[in-house]
């Protein structure tokens, strides 16, 4: 599927990324054999490692394809190998990059400008702003637009497959935030850019990227057009107890944002031409003005932070300036690396879900190999007390975990505690972080930074630019005692179902007038079969969300309404009211409230 959960990967190896900002680098590129030892070394040990039964890996530096192999099979149950000419790998969010430089040969053009309201140009776009802040072209291009995060709608299955108009009308999650406040990675919010594209071009989206992009580029087996019929496919797999297990191909709506297809081989002709300014072989996609421009820093929550350029990330590493892109559909995983002052870029793809480890610690042994620099860490002259740092204490919660509907209780799964611990010293996830500036921190043992916006309650990692982290504010607000008290709340349930059965029982067996509360029972029966419906949202609305959905939506307020009437009912008719009766009421009442106050009633 489109839509990973890309913050959890990039939490578990953020050590390996990200660095201060020093000037140069005195190492020297690898040559052929050089570089060809190094990653057979490496794809070879770590693919075996990490269970990943096929890759493809291109490397291009001075205009030039240096090297491109193929590690492995692309279908292991045809004993096909993985072939960095012929093999198509799906690379996912990869797509952001190719739709970014469409965009920006439209400002290039004249046809946009990256600063005005985006519905100069989509007149008919249903989205309601935050206090009248318009988005921008530029806001959709750094992921800086607002949009909340989204996981139902995204698309699946082939015969459901909506066209990316209906997919723009119908699929645009709602805002979150102001355009321009943070960054929160959009899998929409460059679909709706690509939707752009097309509406400015006058042509399917598909169409546009292969007349101005893949044919200049010569990317001849590269399309965002999806058939699993193609005979060069590669087919992904997942792993567990020893088994591979083929994974389903998905057909999304939002093309743009995810759905490119290509070629080891293909992507080495989209990063020279993006490494030397926008020409590839005499073609150019882009003005040297206009290349500059999209991979300069567009956006970033400090000066001393990664930020965000034009459909490209920033990481600096080991004193290198890297513009980069990932990407995962469907177990496949993909990465693109472009280091613009070596002229020099790396692509990798691989067909596994564990693939992630593979391509996330490439970068970081390549680097280490040949461009070897560890910044010393020197600590702040004067450091916060640990009594100024106690005011930027308290859980962290990405702010892509603000999700609409049942999925945003997850955030609790997610939220990170921050804590000082002494002068000029503060802990997260058990990593302990070092004051080198101000409101600026680095990890003890990495280059990652930190930066903590304390007049805004967020933070922000070095490793993970395509997001920042919110401060719950409220003083009560704890992640396990939410879980606790949903927990609490859900059992009531089931447990009243076994209760009630076992008491029947008992009078049946002691041969009295068994009373069965068949009303709760029911009740129960159904909160019961909310709550397996509501964690199975994300499956039900991959396609969309069917109108039939809200019934079970609000079923929990439909069935409070039930016991409300029950207890009206009975005290009118002056009949007894017991106090499990009355007890079981509050329960759902509280139930009710609770699931209110985390957004559960909504998609």
């Amino acid at each position: 599927m489109l839509i990973k959960s890309r913050y959890v990967r990039l939490l578990l190896l953020a050590a390996l990324l990200c660095s201060v900002f020093p000037a140069s680098v005195s190492a020297s590129a690898p040559d052929k054999g050089q570089l060809e030892t190094f990653l057979d070394e490496f794809m070879n040990s770590k693919m075996q490692e990490y269970h990943v039964p096929g890759a493809v890996v291109s490397v291009v530096r001075d205009g030039k394809a240096v090297l491109m192999k193929g590690y492995g099979y692309a279908n292991l149950e045809q004993k096909v190998p993985a072939d960095p000419y012929k093999t198509i790998f799906r690379v996912g969010s990869i797509s952001k990059s190719v739709t970014s430089t469409a965009v920006m040969q439209l400002y290039e053009e004249g046809k946009i400008d990256l600063r005005k309201d985006i519905k100069q140009y989509i007149p008919d776009l249903n989205l309601s702003y935050i206090d009248h802040r318009p988005i921008s072209v530029h806001d959709l291009l750094t992921h800086t637009a607002g949009f909340c995060e989204s996981i139902y709608a995204v698309g699946r299955d082939k015969d459901r497959q909506v066209s990316l108009e209906d997919a723009i009308k119908t699929g645009l999650p709602s805002l979150c935030r102001k355009p321009g406040e943070q960054v929160a990675y959009s899998n929409q919010g460059l679909s709706l850019a690509g939707y752009l594209v097309q509406k400015l071009s006058g042509k399917p989206f598909e169409d546009v990227i292969r007349e101005r992009i893949f044919k200049p580029l010569q990317m001849n087996h590269s399309s965002f057009h999806f058939e699993e019929s193609e005979p060069n496919l590669a087919r992904s797999y997942s792993y567990d107890s020893g088994t591979y297990k083929a994974a389903p191909y998905s057909y999304i709506h939002h093309l743009p944002a995810g759905a490119l297809n290509s070629t080891a081989e293909d992507m080495t002709h989209y990063m020279i031409a993006h490494l030397q300014q926008g020409q590839y072989e005499g073609s150019r996609i882009l003005s040297d003005k206009t290349a500059e421009l999209m991979h300069q820093t567009q956006f970033t929550i400090n000066k001393n932070m990664p930020g965000m350029a034009y459909g490209f990330y920033e990481r600096y590493q080991n004193g290198l300036r890297l513009i980069e892109h990932d990407g995962g559909i469907d177990e496949f995983e993909s990465y693109m690396y472009l280091l613009p002052s070596e002229h020099t870029g790396i692509f990798i793809s691989t067909n596994s879900g564990e693939g992630t480890n593979v391509i996330e610690q490439l970068i970081g042994a390549y680097l280490n190999r040949f461009y070897p620099d560890t910044p010393k860490l020197t600590r702040a002259t004067n450091p916060a007390t640990v009594q100024e740092l106690k005011s930027i204490e308290g859980y962290y919660i990405p702010n892509r975990a603000h999700l609409h509907g049942p999925f945003n209780f997850g955030q609790n799964l997610s939220a990170v505690p921050l804590k000082a611990v002494e002068d000029g010293v503060i802990t997260m996830n058990d990593q302990r972080y070092l004051q080198i500036g101000p409101d600026l921190f680095r990890n003890e043992s990495s280059q990652e930074l930190l930066y903590v916006d304390a007049k805004n309650h967020t933070l922000a990692l070095s490793s993970i630019p395509t997001m920042e982290y919110e401060r719950q504010n409220s003083p009560i607000y704890n992640p396990t005692l939410n879980i606790g008290i949903l927990l609490g709340l859900a059992l009531v349930y089931p447990l009243q179902v076994i209760l009630a059965l076992i008491l029947w029982i008992v009078g049946i067996l002691r041969h009295k007038k068994a009373r069965f509360d068949w009303l709760s029972t029911l009740v129960s029966v159904l909160f019961v079969v909310y709550f397996l419906f509501a964690i199975s949202t994300s499956e039900l609305f991959v396609n969309g969300i069917p109108s039939w959905s809200y019934l079970f939506l609000y079923l929990p307020v439909l069935l409070l309404f039930v016991l409300i009437a029950r207890l009206i009912v009975r005290i009118v008719r002056k009949q007894r009211v017991t106090v499990m009766q009355v007890l079981y009421l509050a329960a759902a009442a509280g139930l009710v409230i609770y699931l209110y106050s985390w957004n559960f009633f909504s998609v």
